[in-house]
């Protein structure tokens, strides 16, 4: 059996721990004899071949003489399970598949997540319906259909956590034009994200029709401050795994690319206003009718 690819998380431990070694000037000989291991093991470590523990590495940068808190704890913290270990446990019945996949990991132990969606819903504000006609599409059974829509509602514990997580999202307004799962579902899915907009902790931003321009022309992609291990990361979107991007010029230019979208993007407010309107036109074309969803909201606050 084909073993899982070592994580991210574990990739940039032995990226940073090698990186330590050649600063110090030392050759995995010296350094081994400094560390009382051998050539192999320092080989697996510096190489995400195997997991490094925390006292390994706490071991690891007292002999390197590392003293900056911020480097200790960085390291540290790549070398620590976070919160989605506690959440793993917790949700273990509702995984669609037999592992978590790490973009879940990743954005379960994150302080912070950008995200850019031209033509979907993110799937943190998607309601149960909007998600089980998303996952339609793909050839699940009845029963994998469901565990799949639990597991995309077990996600959203990160904003009941303390502290949340902070959300962000640009999202293409048309997605807010397709009649994804039929007008009554279109309609409580544009009524939620109306309803969560105006939690402190989420912010949601229409990119208009009229935009001039697209930065955002390679699709969608969410940028996560990783806390447990201070880092951040670019996750890239696909059909059957995430890609990820970590060097500094990678992150900084997503970062660009993100800052531009919201330059473009309709303010908060605004995209309120937008969400309001296409609920009401989406219960209209269901046969019902509302009242002004985002006054009420607005007495509300």
């Amino acid at each position: 059996m084909a073993q899982r690819p070592p994580t991210l998380r574990r990739r940039r431990l032995g990226a940073q721990l090698r990186r330590l070694r050649e600063e110090r000037g030392l050759t995995q000989d010296e350094a081994c004899l400094l560390l009382n291991l051998s050539k192999s093991t320092l080989h697996r470590m510096e190489n995400a071949r195997v997991v490094v523990r925390r006292h390994e590495v706490d071991y690891i940068l007292t002999k390197y003489e590392v003293t900056s808190p911020a480097v200790r704890e960085s390291l540290m913290g790549l070398a620590s399970p976070g919160p989605s270990r506690e959440w793993v446990r917790r949700n273990r019945l509702v995984f669609p598949t037999k592992k978590i996949t790490e973009y879940h990991e990743l954005e379960i132990d994150s302080s912070r997540v950008r995200s850019y969606y031209p033509e979907l819903i993110p799937g943190l504000v998607q309601t149960p319906g909007y998600a089980r006609a998303v996952m339609g599409s793909f050839k699940y059974t009845p029963e994998e259909l469901d565990r799949h829509v639990e597991f995309r509602m077990a996600r959203k514990e990160v904003f009941d956590r303390e502290p949340p997580l902070r959300y962000e999202a640009v999202i293409g307004e048309a997605t807010l034009r397709m009649n994804t799962g039929g007008p009554f579902v279109m309609a409580e899915q544009m009524g939620y994200l109306l309803k969560v907009s105006y939690e402190d902790d989420i912010q949601l931003r229409v990119l208009p029709f009229s935009a001039t321009t697209v930065p955002g022309i390679d699709g969608s992609f969410s940028i996560l401050d990783v806390e447990t291990g201070n880092f951040t990361v670019v996750a890239l979107a696909a059909l059957t795994r995430a890609q990820f991007l970590q060097e500094d010029d990678e992150v900084a230019r997503y970062l660009d690319v993100y800052e531009d979208l919201c330059s473009l993007a309709l303010s908060v407010e605004d995209s309120r206003l937008e969400f309001e309107r296409a609920a009401r036109a989406f219960r209209a074309m269901a046969g019902g009718a509302g009242g002004n969803m985002a006054e009420e909201q607005q007495k509300r606050k």
